[in-house]
């Protein structure tokens, strides 16, 4: 029998366990007035970040959950310390969870700061972490405020508190904070943010899809083949992800026009993908600069040649080219731009649901699964409302 989200929620006994601020080892107050020296603007108008670790619950009597618990937030402290964030760390337990279909009417409750914008990170934590004990499991939920940094950034973080908290130490190398301008930058700038509230997306449905090695390899292969036999590229190089991109784009396309009759064969279709730029930056940035360094490739194309084009390579041609033109001009460019008109965008809601958008971020080279807290390394890694809520 279906259940209603109302229903769902009021079938969930949720105790509130504690409350903590966890502050920088070493702290001290002048740290924390000069972090709004180091935060970028261009998100502003945008929610936290959200990312989530699921733990399947060992038991063994040498550590309980809360000793884990205390555990996570002692080495939490010198994490912070390295990478100069403030954070207030919250602990629940949880009774009831199907360990088959997690309705995300659930998810939703196991993220802190939903909603939040970063602009309001003034008067709201840089970085919140919930931590759920499940009735078989332990979820941590982190949001963290996207002025702060990237997505690049954050698992950097994210690798150096499981780091410490597995072995007590810490071996990468230290972050980097400075910041480049351009010169002769006119401030201050005037921003527009909207105080619109976000609302979230109720009615929709999320679906998970893992592709396994074999079946990207042969993605891959079949994409390549494509592209040979239609353009004649024999030099064109397509990346795993971008394989994926185009099937899944160019499904959604196909399936929408099946089932539409009145699909616009000349309407503009839109793909933004999200790229990390230090490496590309003259002279390049770090690969440890903490903050946005983000550079935006987009495919704009219409429906009808998406629909008509027999395979995928069409797509994952364009997604190609638009990775290759991730360069210092580029970025120099839209960096100047946005300075003379900031455009702020805005995080999504019903008013934001645009059918011929598609948005792809969150580098399959970010080491996600790698993360050991206590429990072994995560068998999921699930997103926030948040992240649904952005353009």
């Amino acid at each position: 029998m279906a259940q209603s989200k109302d229903q769902i929620m009021s079938s969930i006994d949720v105790r509130r366990v504690s409350t903590i601020n966890v502050r920088p080892a070493s702290y001290i107050d002048e740290q924390a007035s000069d972090t709004s020296k180091r935060m970028d603007l261009l998100f502003l108008n945008d929610t936290y970040m959200q990312r989530g670790f699921l733990f399947a619950q060992q038991h063994d009597e040498e550590n309980s959950v809360n000793d884990k618990i205390s555990h996570l937030k002692t080495s939490l402290s010198p994490s912070l310390k390295v990478q100069n964030l403030s954070t207030p760390l919250q602990t629940y337990p949880w009774r009831t969870l199907s360990p088959r279909h997690v309705p995300q009417a659930i998810i939703d409750r196991l993220f802190l700061l939903t909603g939040v914008r970063n602009f309001q990170g003034q008067s709201h934590p840089l970085l919140s972490i919930q931590v759920t004990e499940l009735t078989n499991g332990i979820f941590i939920g982190c949001s963290a405020n996207h002025c702060v940094c990237d997505g690049t950034s954050f698992w950097q973080f994210i690798n150096s508190w499981s780091e410490i908290t597995s072995c007590s130490t810490y071996s990468c190398p230290p972050p980097v904070f400075e910041r480049w301008f351009i010169n002769k930058t006119d401030c201050p700038l005037r921003l527009h943010l909207s105080s619109n509230e976000v609302r979230p997306l109720d009615g929709l449905v999320e679906r998970c899809f893992h592709f396994t090695k074999p079946n990207i390899a042969a993605l891959k292969a079949r994409v390549t083949l494509e592209i040979i036999s239609e353009t004649k590229q024999n030099m064109l190089v397509i990346s795993s992800l971008q394989a994926i991109l185009a099937l899944v784009w160019t499904t959604v396309i196909r399936s929408r026009s099946c089932l539409n009759d009145n699909w616009d064969e000349i309407r503009e279709l839109k793909i933004k993908i999200l790229m990390n730029s230090r490496t590309k930056l003259i002279p390049p940035s770090p690969e440890t600069y903490f903050g946005n360094s983000i550079a935006t490739g987009i495919v704009t194309l219409k429906e009808g040649d998406l629909v008509k084009w027999p395979g995928f390579g069409f797509l994952a041609s364009m997604l190609n080219e638009a990775v290759k033109s991730n360069n210092y001009e580029k970025s120099r460019s839209f960096t100047e731009s946005w300075i003379e008109k900031s455009l702020i965008s805005s995080p999504g809601g019903y008013t934001r649901i645009i059918g011929n958008r598609f948005l792809a971020r969150s580098s399959r080279w970010f080491n996600m699964y790698g993360n050991n807290f206590g429990w072994g390394q995560p068998i999921a890694i699930r997103t926030g409302a948040n992240g649904n809520l952005m353009e």
